[in-house]
């Protein structure tokens, strides 16, 4: 479970998140969706630690112990929570394999052991990557690059995965691919995905529950059944949108 609470964030006089209070289930794909500006990435950056916290609170909760991201220990920390924000420079000539290893430092510490390599090879058939494992990360295509970042993300291990646009850059088959490996690890696994997307049919088909943003506020969260309606495509993108549903799921068609 992630419970945030009474979270704010501006930049300058410009008030970006409003009082934002949430308690995310554990072992669920969320979907946080929303138009630009919504607030989406600013609050998965804060999630995340990548902007500091400027009011309110934000925890980790595993098993009994609640992990409150201001006071637990970066270390601790890495072995909680992975993220993968839209930004990523890796600095460095590494090969994919060498990458995925570093997703395992939280455990090995600079000394991978005989599991670490485990789970790395796992990783690599799990995410297709076998042709890439020796490639050079300057070599790959945009598209490539997503897929290994993603992998090393799910190679650390940890009960909650942030994502921020993870679909940027893949074709369809990979990001159908991505999206079905991500409900694998939430219900095979019981690890908790928090996923930024613009594309709302994958949050439809996907997610267990979809959260939505507008003007730095929630306003529905919900099943995709029940928060993927016409009237929330009106509100949230000012578009009139058909809903049809198949396989018990939304299917968002733009009305032309």
């Amino acid at each position: 479970m992630i419970k945030i609470k009474n979270i704010s964030h501006h930049i300058g006089k410009q008030h970006i998140l409003h009082d934002i209070n949430l308690t995310l289930p554990p072992s669920q794909v969320i979907a946080l969706i929303g138009p630009n500006g919504a607030g989406k990435s600013t609050l998965f950056s804060v999630m995340a630690r990548l902007q500091p916290l400027q009011s309110g609170q934000v925890s980790f909760v595993v098993g009994n112990e609640e992990h409150d991201i201001v006071s637990c220990h970066a270390r601790t920390l890495s072995k909680i929570v992975a993220m993968l924000g839209q930004d990523n420079q890796v600095q460095g000539r590494l090969r994919v394999h060498e990458l995925l290893m570093f997703g395992r430092y939280p455990y090995h510490q600079g000394q991978p052991s005989a599991d670490d390599q485990q789970k790395v090879d796992e990783i690599i058939e799990r995410f297709e990557l076998q042709e890439l494992t020796n490639r050079f990360l300057s070599t790959l295509s945009c598209g490539q690059r997503q897929r290994v970042l993603i992998a090393m993300i799910v190679c650390q291990d940890t009960p909650y995965l942030l994502l921020d646009e993870p679909l940027n850059n893949l074709d369809m088959y990979h990001a159908r691919r991505l999206m079905r490996e991500l409900r694998h690890l939430s219900h095979t696994e019981q690890k908790t995905v928090v996923i930024v997307l613009h594309d709302i049919n994958q949050a439809a088909q996907f997610a267990d529950t979809v959260v939505t943003m507008k003007d730095g506020r929630v306003l529905a969260t919900g099943a995709p059944v029940d928060v993927l309606t016409h009237e929330t495509m009106k509100e949230l993108y000012n578009v009139e949108a058909t809903v049809l549903t198949h396989a018990g799921r939304p299917v968002i068609v733009d009305t032309v």
